[in-house]
């Protein structure tokens, strides 16, 4: 099972996606960062520069950003698949993470 999403979620967003997310981002030590069109790196105490990051959500972080604006999410697995229901959006994917990750994008 996929932990975080990767470099490549990340190049899905458009500018303005990019923008917003980095703007709700509080950069926390030990997290993983997609930074300056590099791959994954460690964000450490000496700081990131946010404004050419972004963080690499792990499964909590998303939950955790849908649920600020849904009052119920509801995940499911069937068969081979994943479904997030919301009030607003129901994504499928074979990955909980990806799956998360289009339900998260629905509201940057």
């Amino acid at each position: 099972m996929i932990q975080r999403i990767s470099a490549a979620h990340l190049q899905q967003l458009s500018k303005e996606q990019e923008v917003k997310l980095r703007n709700q981002w509080i950069p926390q030590e030990g997290e993983y960062i997609f930074f300056s069109g590099q791959e994954e790196m460690i964000y450490y105490l000496g700081g990131v520069q946010k404004d050419r990051s972004l963080p690499l959500l792990t499964i909590g972080q998303m939950l955790a950003y849908i649920h600020k604006y849904e009052h119920s999410v509801c995940i499911d697995r069937q068969s081979n698949e994943w479904k997030i229901t919301t009030s607003k959006h129901e994504v499928k994917a074979p990955e909980l993470c990806d799956a998360l990750w289009e339900a998260t994008k629905s509201h940057l």
